[in-house]
């Protein structure tokens, strides 16, 4: 049996979510970190103590499922399977022509970090343009990404079910874990569902919510790796297909095992373009407020 069950979960509150924590000079393109980052980038912070305990209440209600690989754009919190970073499934950046925003750190300098929880061996299947994205664009990308991991996960399990055949009609299922925009977009590119106004408030993505996954076509199995390469995206998903044959959400943003419930939503405000900013002055993180359209209330 291939691949049935997706979770999506995004990662806990974070200081951006509390309070300033990182800046844009529009005239240079450089952000600033306004407290220490452990990796060095200023738009990396650590969790915050709620975000630590909701963590802890995600991975008490996560330990029942069966999970055969974890994926995600950067976890903190140590567990016994070995992570895979996808960088295809990570952060969202508006579009600009005249700055870089910030990548994430390598495999390398986050292993020291977390020693024993990252995956080496795993080569992410698609990086996003440095230069940021429009919301199309990161909606391409992510379903692009998703089924290239779905057809990893594919193979894998043929694999394991070819030498384990008692295994053979077991379910299997994956945790991806992320920020606020990629995680929407992983709800659409799942269901083949893109409305037509990107603002549209459709997959909850609270933070250490979770949200399930189920394949409709449990013979189906995803893209051929070979066909998805920098540049070239999954096109088809759209119109209700889905990638790796399409799933539906039997589970929207659960939160009950939460001491607080749900807590941070976020959805589309539009175009995140930095190009229409002003050429100059400084952009804030403010916090995590949904009537506030900036960078940071992702995060």
């Amino acid at each position: 049996m291939p691949l049935d069950t997706i979770y999506l979960t995004r990662h806990g509150p974070k200081p951006s979510q509390l309070r300033l924590n990182w800046s844009i000079d529009l005239s240079t393109g450089i952000y600033h970190a306004h407290y220490p980052t452990p990796t060095g980038i200023p738009v990396d912070p650590t969790l915050t103590g709620p975000g630590v305990r909701q963590s802890h209440e995600l991975a008490s209600y996560t330990i029942q499922p069966t999970v055969d690989a974890l994926r995600e754009f950067e976890m903190k919190e140590n567990v016994d399977l070995r992570v895979r970073v996808e960088n295809g499934l990570g952060e969202w950046f508006g579009y600009s022509s005249f700055f870089k925003h910030p990548s994430p750190a390598s495999i390398k300098d986050l292993d020291p970090l977390f020693p024993s929880l990252i995956d080496p061996a795993y080569t992410a299947h698609v990086y996003p343009n440095p230069s940021g994205e429009t919301i199309a664009q990161l909606h391409d990308r992510v379903a692009t990404a998703l089924d290239a991991v779905i057809a990893d996960v594919d193979r894998e399990i043929q694999e394991y079910e070819r030498t384990h055949p008692e295994k053979a009609r077991e379910s299997h299922a994956i945790i991806i874990c992320g920020h606020a925009a990629p995680l929407i977009a992983m709800g659409r590119a799942l269901t083949g569902n893109m409305p037509e106004d990107s603002s549209t408030d459709d997959f909850k993505v609270f933070t250490a919510g979770m949200s399930t996954f189920k394949r409709r076509a449990l013979g189906s199995r995803s893209s051929d790796e070979s066909s998805l390469t920098s540049g070239r995206f999954a096109s088809s998903w759209r119109g209700g297909n889905g990638v790796g044959g399409g799933w539906d959400c039997v589970v929207n943003g659960e939160c009950k095992y939460l001491s607080n419930g749900a807590e941070r939503g976020w959805h589309f405000h539009g175009e995140e373009d930095f190009n229409s900013m002003p050429s100059s002055g400084v952009v804030e993180d403010s916090g995590s407020r949904d009537d506030i359209p900036r960078a940071a209330t992702k995060l």
